[in-house]
């Protein structure tokens, strides 16, 4: 019975946003089933996109074409998008409100987290509020896990910028930690 009221619930949105745009949402039909019809990911492994930057989606779409960002998914996915097409999704997303999700950050995290960004100055890209702006990723109420996640990737070195890289490398697990319940919780 939950499957099947998933499925309307589903298929009830996609028809009402193909209704609303039908080629931006032929185009981002793939995006869907990770990243949400609006944007707006239910999973901690995926990013929500809603409410993103447009410039930052189309160099994060543009690097998993061309292979300058690895992911399994993403590349094959956007690998058929033109030009244009990439645009067109950008927009759509960029155009979507981000949702706040059930993550219940805790106080005391949030307190230290809030503290290691005014440290390491995020701010100074991803602007007040961490809501981004061009290029620079709104990070804010990102999914908790998908925050620990990609700090940890750059730490690591999995995933590569000169700005990020080096600053994560300083960042302790608890760090991280402390860091993600703050910025979710925005």
């Amino acid at each position: 019975m939950r499957s099947r009221t998933l499925a309307c619930v589903l298929a009830a949105t996609l028809a009402a946003w193909s209704a609303a745009d039908p080629a931006t949402a032929a185009k981002s039909d793939s995006c869907a089933h990770c990243h949400g019809t609006d944007g707006n990911s239910s999973s901690g492994s995926f990013p929500s996109l809603a409410g993103q930057t447009k410039d930052y989606l189309v160099t994060q779409i543009k690097a998993f074409k061309t292979g300058a960002r690895k992911n399994a998914m993403m590349s094959p996915s956007v690998g058929v998008l033109s030009d244009q097409d990439v645009v067109d999704v950008a927009e759509y997303f960029a155009s979507q409100t981000m949702t706040r999700g059930s993550f219940k950050p805790d106080p005391a995290l949030v307190t230290k987290g809030k503290q290691i960004a005014e440290e390491t100055q995020c701010a100074a890209c991803h602007q007040a509020g961490l809501k981004g702006l061009g290029e620079f990723p709104r990070i804010a109420r990102q999914k908790y896990p998908y925050i620990v996640k990609q700090l940890k990737d750059y730490r690591e070195g999995v995933r590569v910028n000169e700005v990020m890289g080096p600053l994560a490398k300083t960042l302790t697990d608890e760090q991280i930690e402390a860091l993600a319940h703050y910025i979710a919780g925005l």
